[in-house]
């Protein structure tokens, strides 16, 4: 049974579309010098009509497996994250299930919105050291532009939304010095109702799930209240990465990489500041990629991997925040 679980392979997959905040412009009132002042955004992808999530995750996914040195029959479960499932049920790891031909291996869905890739390994990484599972597919895949609400409640938040997938493979370390070494996984669920979206569901008060009356008065739209997403996403992230540093006595000269989740660029230049990171050890890609919610980890992640800012041997730092709330953070030995 192995002592240390790592990250055997990585991968991503971006739609090709690229919408600029002009682009943005011709969908509902707001304007390039806004989006960029307020977010720092500059351009995302945005899937075609007929493109899903798990259209998304299947080529993410198999990039990451071969990236591992790995065929698809040699993983032994699928963990999926998406706040933007093919259908409302069942999970949409069964869709991804189905395209990659993974015959009868356990797939599920969790819904930890932006910290999906860490509450994913985090379950991974207890698979592998437990012996129950060796090889565990992780996949964060978002389209969010089709959940975009171009009303006055609704469009602040979708000026920042962009599409994508990304995954990691976790398997057993052959070196007890790579691979996960803390995490530290956090919710604050009292404060769920500052970013979310009430409809469908059953806490509505009335006996249908969803009906004319939620789309009308935009229920099936995220909402959010701003100032406390901010000031939490901030103040979350920094401690996340204090509680890595602290837990395991280093400093960010031991650090190679720090890779955060991307909510916006503003929010990310508040954590710099106040957490005092240095800017060559932090990856920094949502001016051009947007908020991709859970994808964005894995994508950057990927990403940093494949511009060789992280090596073998290397420490990264993880942190994440999202809706719920939730947070967490993870150092690994790559």
């Amino acid at each position: 049974m192995p002592t240390t679980s790592r990250i055997l392979g990585t991968g991503h997959y971006l739609p090709e579309k690229v919408v600029t905040n002009f682009d943005i412009e011709k969908m509902f009132e707001t304007s390039d010098e806004f989006i960029v002042t307020r977010t720092g955004v500059r351009e995302r992808r945005h899937a075609e009509a007929n493109v899903s999530a798990s259209d998304l995750a299947v080529l993410a996914s198999r990039a990451a497996v071969d990236d591992a040195g790995l065929t698809m029959d040699q993983i032994d479960c699928i963990i999926m994250n998406t706040i933007t499932p093919d259908h409302n049920d069942p999970g949409c790891a069964f869709f991804l299930h189905e395209k990659l031909n993974a015959g009868t291996i356990p797939a599920f869905d969790i819904r930890e919105q932006c910290c999906g890739l860490l509450y994913g390994m985090a379950m991974a990484d207890s698979f592998v050291r437990t012996g129950m599972y060796r090889h565990v597919l992780v996949v964060c895949s978002e389209v969010l532009s089709k959940r975009i609400d171009g009303s006055y409640d609704g469009r602040n938040i979708s000026i920042l939304f962009g599409d994508g997938a990304g995954a990691v493979v976790v398997g057993p370390s052959d070196d007890p010095d790579r691979g996960i070494k803390t995490t530290f996984l956090h919710a604050e669920g009292a404060k769920a109702r500052a970013l979310y979206t009430a409809a469908p569901g059953t806490a509505l008060g009335k006996m249908s799930f969803l009906d004319k009356d939620d789309i009308d008065t935009g229920r099936i739209y995220f909402r959010m209240i701003g100032k406390e997403v901010f000031e939490n996403g901030v103040a979350r992230m920094c401690e996340g990465i204090e509680e890595i540093l602290a837990a395991n006595n280093i400093g960010y000269d031991d650090i190679d990489l720090i890779v955060p989740h991307q909510p916006n660029l503003r929010m990310l230049e508040a954590i710099i500041e106040r957490s005092k990171i240095p800017l060559d050890k932090i990856i920094l890609n949502v001016d051009k990629l947007g908020n991709i919610a859970s994808a964005c980890l894995p994508i950057a992640l990927d990403q940093a991997r494949k511009e060789g800012r992280i090596k073998p041997g290397d420490l990264i730092l993880l942190v994440g925040f999202g809706s719920g709330f939730v947070w967490g953070s993870m150092l690994v030995r790559m």
